[in-house]
């Protein structure tokens, strides 16, 4: 499994502790990209959206959030501001320690859910810094 996916569960998983559900969809998945608008219908159910990816900022999140909320209408469904969660402006150290800290990991993933669900309801989900 896909490094990037693991962490993306395991931050699911933490989320899931601190009563925040989230339904989560590998993109790779849905090739050609979501022609069924898959994303759609769960942003109907949650009426928020993240998309992670540790591609560089404007890249593939962008590509993405194009798709799904300019093309498919998906911003008629939004709550809250959607994000795009992607790798930093450089290049990653050599080694896995590196792309950990290069590339969207655990606890940035749990920081901007956490945050976005804060903004909602910051008395269920009061800041955490």
């Amino acid at each position: 499994m896909d490094r990037h996916l693991i962490y993306v569960r395991v931050a699911a998983e933490q989320l899931e502790k601190q009563g925040i559900s989230v339904e989560l969809i590998d993109v790779q998945t849905l090739m050609p990209f979501d022609i069924n608008h898959d994303i759609v219908e769960s942003l109907k159910k949650t009426n928020r959206i993240i998309f992670i990816d540790e591609d560089f900022p404007g890249g593939t999140t962008a590509y993405m959030m194009q798709q799904v909320l300019h093309k498919q209408g998906g911003y008629h469904h939004l709550d809250s501001a959607p994000i795009a969660l992607a790798g930093k402006e450089h290049r990653p150290a050599y080694g896995s320690d590196g792309d950990y800290f290069s590339k969207p990991n655990v606890e940035d993933i749990f920081d901007a859910i956490y945050e976005m669900m804060n903004e909602v309801n910051p008395k269920d989900y009061p800041s955490i810094y």
